[in-house]
């Protein structure tokens, strides 16, 4: 493992990185509204016509110009930044170009009603020697949904797992359509050995909600939110633990 400091690489990311990035839209949609609202109680006549037509023009030209800067697309930018600078910290670590994921990976941890669209910002690197995979996956809504796409954060290492498939939550109770497999709650294989020392260590980790999976010779976390180059270290680490915990 290399010494790298994982704290913040100067790219402006914050912990619910993508939560801001979705709420663009929606904010600027109910603000411009309740403008216009305001706006047709405050004038009257002719005017009010015009006033209303303003407020639609700033309310639009605002929402572009914060999608801009603060929507998805922005957010992947500076999410792709954060981590080729810090890449250059970590021994052998690299970015990769954009593409679809692993399709055992999704299989393995992919919540109901949602399929992977691509995976973006895609870091690899070893930890103690391990390889593993970090990136944003894009999901989109099955389709007849009308759900709006969102991101979540993957971090996945190859483990020998055996016929075990398990799921250990972190943080608050999981909601399925945000972070749980689509396939937990199916009665499976026995419990295995060493289900337990996996949930001691998953319990000293911090994080946002998310779910770690573990199945088809594979360990995936999957996270509501968080970009930054020091949680996704953190995940890293976690994955690697458990992986050799596994054999």
């Amino acid at each position: 493992m290399s010494g790298a400091d994982p704290r913040p690489s100067g790219a402006r990311l914050r912990r619910r990185s993508w939560t801001a990035a979705g709420a663009v839209l929606p904010v600027t949609g109910v603000a411009t509204i309740a403008g216009c609202v305001v706006a047709a109680g405050l004038a009257s006549g002719p005017a009010q016509r015009i006033v209303v037509a303003a407020v639609l023009v700033v309310g639009v030209l605002g929402g572009v110009l914060w999608r801009r800067a603060g929507g998805a697309e922005a957010t992947h930018g500076r999410v792709a930044s954060a981590r080729a600078a810090w890449a250059r910290t970590w021994n052998g670590a690299r970015l990769v170009d954009d593409g679809p994921p692993d399709p055992r990976d999704a299989a393995l941890a992919l919540p109901r009603g949602w399929r992977v669209e691509a995976a973006r910002g895609r870091l690899r690197l070893a930890v103690s020697g391990m390889p593993v995979r970090c990136e944003t996956w894009v999901l989109r809504a099955v389709p007849g949904s009308r759900r709006s796409p969102v991101r979540r954060e993957v971090v996945a290492a190859d483990a020998r797992t055996g016929p075990a498939r398990v799921s250990v939550p972190i943080g608050a109770t999981a909601d399925s359509m945000l972070v749980t497999p689509a396939w937990a709650g199916r009665r499976g294989t026995a419990e295995p050995a060493w289900l337990p020392a996996v949930r001691e260590r998953v319990a000293r980790h911090e994080d946002l909600l998310a779910t770690l999976t573990i199945g088809d010779d594979r360990v995936v976390l999957l996270a509501l939110d968080d970009p930054r180059p020091e949680t996704t270290v953190a995940r890293a680490q976690l994955v690697r633990d458990v992986a050799a915990m596994i054999g």
